[in-house]
């Protein structure tokens, strides 16, 4: 017995636990609220009882801040989700923004040329870069059947870009006048009777001469299309940047930044 006793005694004591607490909640049940017992009973019971409840408590405002995260983190996705809408519709309006600049920009461009100059023109989106050096040959996206053919004019808002070399359906090729085997006439804007010739450079800008080896030029002057060759006369080339005087030519060789950002290049005119 004694052995059967040590083998289960922490059987025997949870039995024991369980019995006195049966006990005590009869007689609490029988004496509750009478005499000196009832309240011992009573005072015993609410000792019991106090931590159940402060536990409880404590397990219903841990559920409630958990529906509370959730909720704040559902609220803080949807602020998240709103936020990247706002972006969105912000870039679409910069871009079509950007866009109407373009367009006021090359309508713009045709105040520079004549108003008896029968030739129509359109507006056409530059589509592809050819070749290792991006500023000399692109492709647009307007080609024969837009009416585009060889040897038409490319212009921007901000002045000339090339010539069309190639024309098919959908597209056309252009060599741009920063190219080293493009050649252009110019004028001076401030005065007309300074001519001579620029072509690409190979480094983006433009170089050339003057006909006049005593021609009044100097930095800063503005170059426009003489209306010798096939470009029509007036349209802004770019801006003369240095001018040194050649002895073995005796002709004043200059260097020119061009008006348009071939880098940058978008949207274009193309002179039907």
């Amino acid at each position: 017995m004694i052995n059967w006793i040590k083998r289960h005694k922490v059987l025997l004591i949870v039995f024991c636990i369980v019995f006195m607490l049966c006990v005590i909640v009869s007689i609490s049940y029988l004496y509750g609220g009478l005499g000196t017992i009832g309240k011992g009973i009573e005072t015993a019971n609410n000792a019991i009882q106090k931590p159940i409840s402060s536990a409880t408590s404590g397990a219903e405002q841990g559920i409630k801040g958990i529906f509370k995260f959730r909720s704040i983190s559902k609220e803080n996705e949807v602020l998240r989700e709103e936020n990247e809408k706002l972006k969105n519709e912000i870039i679409r309006l910069q871009m079509k923004e950007h866009e109407l600049q373009e367009l006021r920009e090359l309508s713009a461009a045709m105040n520079y040329i004549e108003t008896d100059y029968e030739r129509e023109n359109i507006v056409a989106r530059v589509v592809a870069m050819d070749g290792s050096n991006y500023f000399n040959f692109f492709t647009i996206d307007k080609g024969i059947e837009s009416g585009v053919e060889v040897d038409d004019i490319i212009i921007t808002g901000k002045g000339l870009v090339g010539r069309v070399i190639e024309a098919g359906h959908g597209f056309a090729k252009v060599v741009a006048i920063v190219d080293e085997y493009s050649k252009v006439s110019f004028q001076i804007l401030r005065d007309m009777s300074v001519m001579g010739i620029v072509s690409g450079s190979g480094n983006g800008t433009l170089e050339g001469y003057t006909f006049d080896s005593d021609a009044s030029i100097i930095e800063g002057d503005i170059l426009i299309t003489s209306g010798i060759g096939i470009f029509p006369e007036g349209i802004p080339i770019g801006e003369v940047t240095s001018i040194n005087y050649n002895e073995d030519t005796q002709l004043k060789n200059i260097e020119v930044e061009t008006l348009v950002s071939f880098n940058s290049l978008k949207k274009v005119m193309v002179l039907l």
